[in-house]
């Protein structure tokens, strides 16, 4: 499965949206689960949803909005679905609270999106749909207008070769730099790739790993965006690339097996990453 957190400063009848877990599961559903602290500890339980969240094949990926209360779920059928999620209540109890869940947005595409993630204001939703050469963004204040950028941009105002329609790569995992000004992608090129989140132009190319078809390619930045954080399928160490040279300049070593799954967080520098180890570690700036 897939699971990304909320961002507790969403907006919800009066209060803040609290920390929940949505998890993409196998058979095409999403569930939720919330968390609360208390005297003996931190709780966990499953949430009720007012309405059940069900795709007809597994869901892809899925992610929140880091300024208002939506989901995106992309399932391997073809469907990203942006389903907008509150309290039923002002109060917050694990036992007793429902989360109501209504669609904001359905977007039908012409292939499986292997990612997606919004844009750190939050105005857009950046998608990759397998076999294209470009990401498709899609202005949420615009009534989720859709427009492309081609991933086959050079520097200049080009295209590679004139090869704009040409599919050498798949995007596997993207993020966001801190500064909205970016997007970090992570191919099964052996290939990480930083382009400018308007314009799609390449700025940097990262290399130095290996990820192919058969890998599981994650990518995430570092709080001040200096830093591209990869895995490698070769074992089980995160790579640090510093942006400015294109060079890794650091290898986190502790799993014993390739990544699995990464997290970077933009406010307290910290990398979570899990690996087929059954290990999650936590590492600090």
């Amino acid at each position: 499965f897939v699971l990304p957190f909320s961002h507790q400063s969403h907006q919800n009848q009066g209060s803040t949206l609290p920390p929940i877990v949505a998890a993409g599961c196998m058979d095409g559903s999403v569930v939720m689960a919330g968390f609360q602290a208390g005297v003996s500890g931190l709780t966990a339980k499953l949430l009720k949803l007012s309405e059940e969240i069900k795709f007809t094949k597994y869901i892809k990926n899925l992610c929140w909005s880091p300024t208002a209360p939506l989901l995106a779920v992309a399932s391997a059928d073809g469907m990203v679905i942006i389903y907008k999620v509150v309290l039923s209540s002002s109060s917050f109890n694990l036992d007793e609270v429902v989360l109501e869940v209504t669609v904001d947005e359905k977007l039908h595409l012409s292939g499986t999106v292997e990612t997606l993630c919004f844009t750190g204001d939050g105005r857009s939703l950046v998608c990759y749909v397998r076999d294209t050469p470009y990401l498709s963004h899609f202005n949420i204040e615009k009534d989720y207008e859709h427009t492309k950028t081609n991933l086959n941009k050079t520097s200049g105002d080009g295209v590679c070769g004139g090869f704009g329609d040409h599919v050498s790569f798949a995007v596997m995992d993207m993020a966001m730099s801190p500064n909205n000004k970016y997007i970090a992608l992570a191919t099964d090129k052996s290939r990480n790739i930083v382009i400018d989140s308007v314009s799609g132009k390449q700025i940097r190319n990262l290399y130095g790993h290996t990820n192919d078809g058969f890998s599981n390619p994650k990518i995430g930045w570092s709080k001040n965006g200096q830093y591209v954080f990869g895995n490698t399928q070769e074992d089980g160490s995160v790579c640090v690339w510093d942006v400015a040279s294109a060079k890794i300049v650091k290898r986190l070593e502790g799993h014993k097996n390739p990544i699995r799954s990464m997290y970077s967080s933009r406010i307290t520098d910290t990398l979570v990453t899990t690996s087929f180890d059954k290990n999650v570690k936590i590492w600090l700036n």
